[in-house]
């Protein structure tokens, strides 16, 4: 008999996830921080779900807890390379498989978050991925620190004081070519952060200025200090844009107003074009460049020597850059000896265009998406990479730690254009410059900052340098041990039938993340930086994108469109290669983080043709709080890991049996995972998994009739069990029976989405959970709203003209209850109460005090709900009066 593991049993969920959500804000030595990989998975839950996909359950209570307190304690990123606190892993791990390490595989490695974690605890490590981009990051990650790493006492490491002494052979070989290129400030010092804009010229023909197209003309806006630009339209043929930095407060201006909004462009003399048509003008005629301030001084927000505070100020005639003639220099610039162009003039490849929001504007080369004299830092920084890993030759450094280092100073680049692009943005409230990258997409700028690499600020040459050497520290004392890092598709793997002790994956989802469009950013830099010693890797002009396992989000008309149907089949061979490659006794943990039901539907189907049983999950937390995200659409906080084996389904099951099956599952699971905090689409999500667990042990579900359960029906059978049980826990000992299921609905839809619209193909699935067509309460003072492919609740404020019927749902009668109690019309409240015998009805005030639970603080409907819950004996006093009266009136009559 195959002995459970660990995973299978038990985890110390709500510690790992503590840590998890924490570690999302710490940066020093995180691998985060030395390249950007999206969707990087936190390091404290991999670690505890290698961990467990290895250690078999122990049958002895204490031993149990010796281990889950072991792996709780290792969840803590200070802890991750600490022996004393890996070794009880490390030897729970030997105690399981011998001497011989188990053999771990991931095959979409990606960031590199789980091989890594898989190294630190001394397996057999396998990462494997498809992408260019990805695989250097993992070898920069799991490869050359575990291999050059050692020979220093504790607290260092040789690759790490090799890399920081070639990065500044890097920076001083690049200061001496582009120091020229940032003037001197009237203060004797060269400015920190620059302010750009994009121009256009106004269509008013009276006017013809070039209109700066800012967003916002805050420059500073927090505690500290203000700064803001004052535009002023000044007379002339044509009319030109005055623009000048002011410190004081701004009074009677508007800061906030800029002359564009979502596309849109206001010049001061009021002429107006819609976003269309600004798009249009940017293809015919290209953006042109404005410098409008910049801010001098240190890098923290408070600073001992009052000469190093920032300070922003109006640019010097001498720090206005000259853009055309310094592009028409870079245009001359010279072939790389492999016959690559200087400057990635490699078109864009237009099926990223939903996530490349720039393409409509006319940026279409990887090269327009600088200006000139970023164009000449970075060609700069790229020509001295190449220049240095020659240096190291000549200077006896072993080719393959050559290699490693160039390939280091390469990545180090990337970051130096990934903060130095025209798309990279300011924040004025926290002073600090946004990446190209602040979502899962590039997103259409108009004003943004160029930073000066040189000097010691965000984004700077020695702050990137910085945050690699502290990754390729942290890497280095995971292991001496190197993974191996493999180039493949995971649709045909290289290895051997039966060869792993585990996989352990995060596979794509849908196009949740374009991996391919986002990377071929980095792509085509470390091609004129690193290329040539990877010439396998840089012979196409993008990262790979026919063989990727996505969906891409471009027309499908276009003939290389992969709709979702071609993504479900590369994902099910995924799925079958890697039943093919783990053990029979192997485990194989899947992290999925999605919140469309029909992802998991085909998931399961996927699953069940690959031969792989689901047979325990957790939801663990994998995403930071308050990052950029797209709402509710596609991203859970928390991540289900399904725990899975190569097993036989036990054939048919009867649907009846099957639904009690998943009731007691479901009950047993969700008060373990209501004890760990999670909320709405996280605790939604995690019903996902236990209705695996259930389902995926049989072949096919048939009614009595005979007729086969789909799988989207089982699906909707575990929403509506999980929504059902949430309820019942918030509505306390009130039945949920004494609720009709549109209130039972509103009442789920807050708890889980708050007052967010959400995609109708999500509300489809609710409403299948609750038997009703939400088509039957829209309306000018309906329930629901839908704009587009969206639809939202309204909230009372929104539903002022609603009238009841004669059966009114318990929400419309809480709604107009709130609306009177507002108003102050106290005794129109007390007789609606005594109509719609909801006085003293508990589930109506169970409701309502649910409803305030759930809602956030300061909001209008929560503070409504308070209010009338807190004069609940009151009022029902008051409304049983009337009753009472209206009963003796009609006994008299």
């Amino acid at each position: 008999m195959i002995k459970r593991r660990l995973i299978e049993e038990e985890l110390p969920i709500h510690r790992v996830n503590v840590e998890a959500g924490r570690e999302k804000s710490l940066r020093h030595g995180n691998i985060s921080t030395s390249h950007l990989w999206w969707a990087r998975r936190p390091l404290a839950m991999s670690r505890a779900v290698v961990v467990g996909s290895l250690v078999p359950a122990p049958d002895d209570d204490s031993e149990r807890k010796t281990v889950l307190d072991a792996i709780s304690t290792a969840a803590r990123f200070e802890n991750s390379n600490k022996a004393e606190v890996l070794r009880p892993l490390r030897d729970a791990i030997t105690d399981a498989f011998g001497e011989t390490p188990p053999k771990v595989l991931d095959c979409f490695a990606g960031g590199g978050s789980i091989p890594l974690e898989a190294v630190r605890l001394g397996c057999d490590t396998t990462a494997l991925d498809l992408n260019p981009v990805a695989h250097l990051v993992e070898l920069a990650t799991l490869d050359y620190p575990q291999r050059y790493g050692t020979g220093l006492p504790a607290g260092g490491d040789s690759l790490s004081a090799d890399f920081a002494s070639w990065a500044q052979w890097v920076k001083d070989r690049v200061s001496g070519e582009i120091a020229a290129l940032f003037p001197v400030g009237p203060r004797g010092r060269r400015p920190l952060i620059y302010f750009w804009c994009r121009t256009m010229t106004c269509g008013n023909p009276d006017c013809r200025a070039d209109i700066p197209l800012v967003t916002s003309w805050w420059l500073a806006k927090g505690d500290r200090r203000h700064a803001w630009v004052k535009p002023m339209l000044q007379p002339g043929a044509p009319r030109s844009y005055a623009l000048m930095v002011r410190t004081d407060a701004p009074g009677s201006e508007k800061p906030d107003l800029g002359t564009v909004k979502a596309g849109s462009v206001t010049c001061l003399c009021g002429w107006a074009q819609s976003g269309p048509d600004t798009r249009r003008w940017a293809k015919r005629n290209n953006f042109g460049y404005r410098l409008y301030a910049v801010m001098d001084g240190g890098i923290a927000r408070s600073h001992r020597d009052p000469s190093e505070a920032r300070s922003y100020r109006d640019p010097s005639e001498a720090e206005q850059v000259d853009l055309p003639s310094l592009g028409a220099r870079m245009d001359k610039l010279p072939d790389l000896d492999d016959g690559t162009s200087a400057l990635p003039d490699e078109p864009i490849d237009e099926i990223g265009y939903r996530n490349l929001q720039q393409l409509p504007y006319g940026y279409t080369t990887w090269r327009s998406m600088f200006h000139a004299r970023q164009l000449a830092v970075l060609a700069a920084f790229t020509d001295a990479v190449r220049a240095a890993h020659v240096a190291m030759l000549d200077a006896g450094v072993e080719a393959g730690r050559a290699k490693a280092l160039a390939t280091y100073l390469g990545l180090t680049v990337d970051r130096i254009a990934d903060y130095n692009s025209t798309f990279t943005s300011w924040a004025s409230g926290g002073e600090f410059a946004r990446s190209t990258f602040p979502q899962q997409a590039i997103r259409m700028v108009w004003d943004f900052v160029e930073i000066n690499p040189l000097l010691d600020g965000p984004g700077s040459w020695d702050g990137a340098v910085e945050w690699m050497r502290l990754a390729i520290v942290h890497c280095a004392q995971t292991s001496r041990t190197p993974a191996r890092v493999v180039r493949g598709n995971a649709q045909s793997m290289p290895f051997d039938d039966e060869e792993f002790d585990a996989v352990i994956v995060d596979p794509p989802y849908y196009f949740s993340v374009m991996y391919s469009d986002l990377s071929d950013f980095f792509y085509v830099w470390l091609k004129r930086s690193v290329g040539h010693l990877y010439p396998l890797l840089f012979v196409t002009r993008w990262t790979p994108k026919d063989e990727e396992v996505v969906q891409n989000r471009c027309a499908p008309s276009h003939p290389r469109h992969i709709p979702a149907s071609e993504f479900e089949r590369r994902l099910s061979r995924s799925l079958t290669e890697i039943a093919r490659v783990v053990k029979p006794s192997g485990v194989v943990s899947l992290v999925f983080a999605h919140t469309d039901v029909v992802a998991w539907e085909k998931l399961l189907m996927a699953l069940r043709s690959a031969g792989l049983t689901v047979t325990t999950s957790w939801p663990m937390r994998s995403e930071r709080e308050g990052r950029a995200t797209s709402g509710v659409k596609a991203v859970l906080g928390s991540s289900i890991v399904l725990v899975c084996r190569k097993a036989e389904s036990q054939g048919e099951a009867f649907f009846d049996d099957v639904v009690r099956e998943l009731e007691e599952r479901l009950t047993a699971r969700l008060d373990q995972f209501a004890g760990m905090g999670l909320v709405g689409a996280d605790y939604f999500a995690s019903a996902v998994g236990p209705a695996f667990e259930v389902f995926a042990r049989y072949k096919k579900v048939v009614r009595l009739s005979g007729q086969e359960v789909s799988i989207p029906d089982l699906m909707a059978l575990a929403r509506e069990a999980v929504a059902r049980t949430a309820m019942a826990r918030l509505l306390g000992d009130v039945s949920i029976s004494a609720l009709d299921n549109m209130s039972l609905l509103y009442l789920t839809w807050r708890w889980a989405y708050d007052g967010e619209a959400v995609p109708a193909d999500e509300v489809y699935k609710l409403e299948r959970a609750f038997d009703i067509d939400l088509g039957n309460y829209e309306g000018p003072s309906g329930l629901v709203e839908r704009s587009g492919g969206s639809i939202s609740l309204r909230q009372p404020d929104d539903r002022r003209g609603m009238k009841l019927g004669t059966n009114p749902l318990v929400i419309d009668v809480l709604h107009q209850a709130c609306l009177l109690w507002d108003a102050g019309r106290r005794k129109e409240l007390e007789a609606l109460l005594a109509e719609a015998g909801m006085a003293s009805d508990r589930a109506f005030w169970s409701m309502a005090r649910a409803l305030a639970e759930v809602l956030p603080e300061g909001e209008r409907e929560r503070t409504m709900l308070l209010g009338l819950t807190g004069s609940q004996d009151a009022l029902a006093q008051a409304a049983d009066v009337i009753t009472s009266s209206r009963g003796t009136q009609g006994t008299l009559l």
